[in-house]
């Protein structure tokens, strides 16, 4: 799906459409969508939507995690789940400097130094990996406040 500018873009010109032109914003989001190519923005969404990467489900059975450092295969399988997760929530968070968002975004300092630590063991391989979907929105979003916090001060 090629737009002309990331989602987040397009609703704030979708805003400032609706501020010049005095419009209801649904409708402003609807011109936007019209000069992107689709009927509707709700088409718009739901093709984006369709296009997103989905994150990587292996079924396959846990082993007990033991100590740290992770092995080999874990930290890159966790590794490959943090970065497709970490994609999942960016496009969802719509920060507002995502190119700086994606400059702080490291998934192996994650899975190394943020992930699991010590007083989580023992934990189950599976468990600990479904960790990473559920936590690290947070830790994105306080990437996308550090970004915002960094472009206030250069800009």
């Amino acid at each position: 799906m090629d737009l002309s500018a990331p989602i987040n873009e397009l609703k704030r010109k979708a805003k400032l459409l609706r501020r010049e032109s005095g419009m209801p914003h649904n409708q402003a989001l609807d011109r936007i969508a019209k000069d992107e190519g689709y009927s509707s923005w709700s088409i718009l969404i739901r093709k984006y939507q369709d296009q997103k990467p989905k994150p990587v489900q292996k079924l396959r059975r846990g082993y007990l995690i033991k100590s740290l450092p992770f092995d080999s295969d874990y930290r890159n399988e966790a590794i490959e789940l943090a970065n497709s997760t970490f994609e999942v929530v960016i496009r969802r968070i719509e920060p507002n400097n995502p190119q700086l968002t994606r400059k702080l975004w490291n998934a192996a300092d994650y899975i190394d130094n943020h992930h699991l630590h010590d007083h989580m063991l023992p934990i189950d391989s599976e468990y600990a990996l479904s960790l990473i979907e559920a936590v690290l929105v947070h830790y994105v979003i306080n990437l996308a406040m550090k970004a915002d916090n960094m472009a206030s001060k250069n800009g």
